[in-house]
């Protein structure tokens, strides 16, 4: 009698127990309803303004990355730019000096000028 029936019984009792208090959440006199519906709207509403925040945030931290890289972007292209300037200087230095120089070999070699 006593083989396999306690499981049961048990089983029975636990089932009873969450079925009762399951009713007596929802016999709940209707302060004490509307005390947990208040409160519900209440952390709705602390989650809602929570992720307002953090959308705010990472919008404001968006903006900041897109800007430093929007001024990173523009110094290196100043950079970029001032070192091509610089080149193309020396390039045209190096013409002009080049051409100086065969324009003064060219003037040695009409006048005769060997520099024996």
């Amino acid at each position: 009698m006593g083989n396999g029936r306690g499981g049961g019984f048990f089983a029975g009792f636990l089932l009873g127990a969450v079925v009762g208090g399951a009713a007596a959440v929802l016999l709940v006199q209707e302060e004490t309803r509307d005390l947990l519906v208040g409160k519900a709207r209440e952390a709705g509403n602390y989650a809602k303004d929570a992720t307002d925040d953090l959308r705010g945030r990472v919008g404001d931290v968006a903006s900041a990355w897109q800007s430093t890289a929007s001024d990173l972007y523009e110094r290196g292209k100043s950079v970029v730019d001032g070192a091509r300037s610089n080149v193309n200087d020396a390039v045209d230095e190096g013409k002009a000096s080049a051409q100086q120089t065969r324009d003064d070999l060219t003037q040695q070699a009409e006048g005769g000028d060997v520099g024996h």
